[in-house]
């Protein structure tokens, strides 16, 4: 009886059998295919502003964000009308009224740090809480939570209730 010796494996031109470079070739088509579809939604989320199911939570944190600077700043980092988009119209005189004087720097003045917390929406309408967290020197650390209405106007959502 003859055996039949195993089949040797076909050699590419550097060693690499050709089984080895299917294998790789198919990683390599998978990859760029994560690449693409990952690229393809990226873009997407970017052209389209992502979901709307998060804007309250965007303008809630926007507004924090500058609130934060004008506070830190007594004002001269912050340009009111940087609030606009954000801020419902009922509230926006109050805003301008309040960052209107532009306070030189004080040493020692409290720095301020702010974070929004519990984001909740029902139809047109939500709230949002706003952490406050006040440190200066040689005082003991303050924290405060401040709840915060969200509205819907003009298509946009608003902080409001200032």
């Amino acid at each position: 009886m003859i055996q039949k010796r195993p089949r040797a494996a076909k050699m590419g031109p550097l060693g690499r059998t050709e089984e080895t470079k299917r294998r790789n070739g198919v990683i390599l088509v998978v990859a760029a295919t994560v690449l693409v579809a990952g690229i393809v939604v990226g873009g997407i989320l970017l052209l389209t502003g992502g979901s709307s199911a998060d804007e309250p939570t965007t303008v809630a944190r926007e507004f924090a964000e500058i609130y934060q600077r004008g506070l830190n700043t007594s004002g001269r980092d912050v340009n009111v009308d940087d609030f606009e988009p954000l801020v419902c119209k009922q509230n926006m005189q109050q805003l301008r009224d309040a960052f209107a004087a532009k306070e030189n720097p004080v040493p020692g003045a409290p720095q301020f740090t702010l974070t929004v917390k519990d984001v909740t929406t029902d139809g047109d309408k939500g709230k949002f809480t706003m952490g406050t967290k006040v440190t200066a020197p040689g005082t003991p650390e303050q924290n405060e939570d401040e709840p915060f209405d969200l509205v819907k106007e003009d298509g946009d959502w608003r902080v409001c209730g200032l």
